[in-house]
């Protein structure tokens, strides 16, 4: 008995990873995207009792008896799990509205009393379905929201449990609140549903990073034998993720956070055609294309890959995404040929059958294209070596233990993506040029600058720093042997955001590129 036990939590906990109940019931029905459907709306639940939380925002209804009922009742007041809820959802209201600057719920006008509605109930019995919550709205406009939580998360197929699970739930649903508020009053079209959800699971875990319920979808994601794309809902949960590229690498400029911006711009547009609308303008300058390329790089660096302090917090955690694999070419020069479908990325991992360098590029990439060579080794670790363009990237000193992986990227919408990778190992026609310059532009407070460089024949250069008046900046003196060299550019921490050009100096010719920074 003593083994049969373990055994038993054992297989529950495995099954409620493989099979996790679905996360939020809202994205699952479209009656609830729809206001004009009013025969669908439900009634609130009808419970005996109510406990308004700490700072006044919402009243908690639950009951102590029958099928809904709250178990852990206290001699001085409402059960814990209750009290745990109220102080949850102030804690969401202050980081969603008041640290972030969303605008607060539509008021509920007075039903059950001024403040928000949140019903603790059996969701399995209320549902017909194991979801960890429900937002709801009324059948008019503008409309009051409330939502369900679960009445305490014990049955099989929940991730998580008891009060973690109440607590992201309720941050989860809390931003479903919110962003009905920014719908108001297009009509919210079920099309956009996976960008509610993938917004939403980025809040809890920005809420509660130690929770991390969404690994349990993630799994799924990185299975799957295509990357899925990020409007498919199938996948949305796990895509929750792609909420924490866009914190990490946009965040908050000019007081605004990138979440914020987004949703203000949203209304009754295609959710992606607003994320690259958005990403484009001032002040994030960046673009879709870029920021699935960042998706792809973060998706690459989990698991036994991750690099500490650099993409995901938890990455170590995550599982390591699925990649179609090839053996790297004996014999130079050898070519491979991709497709990929519109705004998806996927991942080629490509392993040494013997000791040797090579070269790679790629040609007649788009704008909308990227390509990214990453190295991942037992003695060296993972790496970024950079990104793959119509110039020759190198990587010296392999061995059959490494591997290499590429991300491709097609940011365009309306068109599959063909792409092209050249690999050669033979002496290349050196002259003194600048490659790339990668990122561009670069976010300083999260990733280095790096050059790649040709130099036709040994010796010392020089890099030099100009802002756009003509002040020189920075400068670096360094030896490089001739070949394609990769250089790190060391700007200092006080650089400020804007643009600058940048000076590469041989003893035989001086080159030059634009550069811009971001902070």
């Amino acid at each position: 008995m003593r083994l049969f036990l373990p055994l038993i939590l054992f297989v529950t906990s495995l099954s409620a990873q493989l099979n996790p109940a679905v996360k939020c019931g809202f994205g699952q029905h479209e009656h609830s995207l729809n206001r004009t459907t009013s025969s669908q709306i439900k009634e609130r639940p009808l419970l005996d009792s109510s406990y308004v939380s700490p700072a006044g925002f919402f009243r908690i209804h639950y009951t102590l008896d029958g099928v809904h009922a709250v178990t852990g009742v206290s001699a001085s007041g409402p059960p814990i799990f209750v009290i745990e809820a109220a102080i949850t959802a102030d804690s969401a209201y202050s980081v969603l509205v008041d640290e972030l600057d969303f605008l607060p719920p539509v008021p509920d006008a007075g039903m059950d009393g001024p403040e928000l509605d949140i019903f603790i109930v059996d969701m399995k019995t209320w549902e017909n379905a194991l979801y960890y919550g429900m937002t709801y709205f009324e059948n008019y406009t503008p409309s009051p929201t409330y939502l369900l939580v679960d009445n305490d998360y014990t049955e099989i197929g929940y991730s998580t449990s008891g009060i973690n699970a109440l607590q992201v739930t309720i941050a989860h649903e809390f931003f479903h609140m919110v962003q009905l508020r920014y719908s108001h009053p297009a009509f919210l079209d079920w099309a956009n549903v996976y960008w509610y959800e993938i917004s939403s699971v980025w809040f809890e875990e920005y809420c509660y990073p130690d929770i991390n319920d969404y690994h349990a979808y993630v799994q799924s994601n990185f299975n799957a034998y295509q990357f899925p794309g990020l409007e498919n809902t199938t996948y949305m949960y796990g895509h929750g993720i792609y909420g924490q590229v866009l914190d990490k690498e946009y965040g908050t400029r000019n007081s605004k956070h990138i979440m914020l911006d987004l949703w203000e711009n949203l209304s009754d547009k295609d959710a992606m055609d607003n994320l690259g609308q958005v990403l484009s303008s001032s002040p994030w300058n960046s673009s879709l294309t870029d920021a699935l390329g960042k998706y792809a790089l973060y998706n690459v660096f989990t698991g036994s890959r991750a690099i500490s302090g650099l993409y995901y917090d938890d990455a170590a955690a995550l599982p390591e995404v699925r990649t179609m694999d090839y053996l790297l070419p004996v014999s130079f020069p050898d070519d491979f040929s991709f497709a990929l479908e519109g705004s998806r990325i996927g991942f080629k991992r490509f392993s040494p059958q013997t000791n040797t360098n090579f070269f790679v590029s790629s040609s007649n990439l788009e704008n909308y294209q990227r390509i990214f060579l990453t190295q991942h080794s037992l003695e060296k670790g993972s790496s970024l070596i950079g990104a793959v363009e119509d110039y020759w990237v190198p990587s010296n000193e392999v061995n059959p233990q490494d591997y290499f992986i590429f991300p491709l990227i097609n940011g365009s919408r309306e068109t599959a993506a063909s792409f092209s990778l050249s690999f050669d190992g033979s002496a290349l026609d050196l002259v003194d040029a600048i490659q790339t310059l990668y990122p561009n532009p670069g976010v300083l407070s999260f990733e280095s600058i790096k050059l790649s460089l040709m130099i036709a024949a040994s010796g010392n250069t020089k890099i030099k720093v100009f802002d756009i008046l003509g002040h020189q900046v920075h400068e670096q003196d360094q030896y490089l042997d001739e070949g394609i060299r990769i250089v790190e550019l060391s700007l200092p921490e006080s650089t400020i955001s804007g643009v600058y050009f940048l000076k590469f100096i041989t003893g035989r010719t001086t080159l030059s590129r634009k550069l811009t920074v971001l902070r």
